[in-house]
């Protein structure tokens, strides 16, 4: 991916310069947290996958993920190429302006280039509005963990099947 506008805002891969910001916008947005080097190790690892929003310069919203080979969430016992969908966030202030849906699409394009068979993360299953979305996008659920989290509240595994979207 090169840079897609969506209206005032610029969607474009990750810098090096930007994991500041980033981390920033974790820490104010998200109770769960990384290690410095892991943003900077997802960014190394799959650069097409890690995409930041931005609004006059300043980055107010991010999506990193992983490409990783393991079991299906959808076949079972299958080996598969897919997408990790470690991280989304926006700042308030710049939320429900389509930017995560946006973000989301670019990184699931991304995935179908680097013929990922599906996609998945993790979602809180109190977080209603992430939880619509990721339906609206085409995710299902596809599994639940109990105590996932610190808090020891469960979530979802939630799955977009990739394959067809490839053809």
């Amino acid at each position: 991916m090169l840079a897609r506008w969506v209206g005032e805002y610029l969607i474009r891969p990750c810098t090096e310069d930007d994991i500041a910001s980033v981390i920033s916008i974790n820490l104010v947005s998200l109770p769960e947290h990384y290690s410095d080097y892991f943003f900077e190790e997802l960014r190394r690892e799959s650069p097409e996958t890690f995409l930041v929003a931005e609004k006059n310069g300043e980055v107010v919203g991010y999506i990193m993920c992983r490409i990783e080979y393991g079991f299906s969430n959808l076949k079972r016992f299958n080996l598969v190429k897919k997408g990790h969908i470690v991280s989304i966030a926006v700042l308030e202030q710049h939320r429900s302006k389509g930017i995560g849906t946006v973000l989301l699409q670019e990184a699931i394009k991304a995935m179908v280039k680097k013929k990922c068979a599906e996609a998945y993360l993790e979602v809180r299953v109190s977080n209603e509005g992430a939880i619509s979305l990721y339906k609206r996008l085409g995710f299902i659920i596809t599994s639940k963990i109990d105590f996932y989290y610190k808090d020891g509240e469960a979530a979802y595994v939630m799955t977009l099947p990739l394959e067809k979207m490839g053809q």
